[in-house]
């Protein structure tokens, strides 16, 4: 497994490189670059955990269940986007209640996908 440190800077710069491509053929100057929440979250860790570039800590497999979420997010023009995606490192299937969890997350975010509409308000999906 690769340390903290070498995750992160290496998503660093190719996010930095990736946003630079964007946009470029302008006349005038656009900002663009890494924005909140660039992150990657470990097991136990549940948002937004970013180490310093001087972390040298390592991620282990200790032969549990072992998962990684990255969070990435970019501002081109003072205008944000984000994604994040979770990444279960382990040999074999998933099973047990670690597959509930995961399935349930799913269907959640599945389902509140769905009631996304322009206008509507929180308060009304039900």
């Amino acid at each position: 497994m690769s340390s903290n440190f070498h995750l992160f800077s290496t998503t660093r710069f190719a996010f930095s490189r990736q946003t630079g491509n964007v946009y470029k053929n302008v006349n005038r100057k656009i900002e663009k670059g890494v924005a909140c929440p660039t992150c990657i979250s470990v097991n136990n860790v549940v948002c937004h955990f970013s180490p310093l570039d001087n972390d040298e800590s390592v991620l282990e497999v200790d032969g549990c269940f072992f998962g990684w979420c990255g969070d990435m997010a970019s501002h081109i023009d003072d205008f944000i986007s984000a994604v994040a995606h979770t990444h279960v490192l382990q040999e074999g299937p998933i099973t047990g209640r670690a597959e509930d969890v995961i399935a349930a997350a799913n269907t959640a975010a599945e389902v509140a996908l769905r009631l996304f509409r322009p206008g509507k308000k929180v308060i009304n999906c039900n």
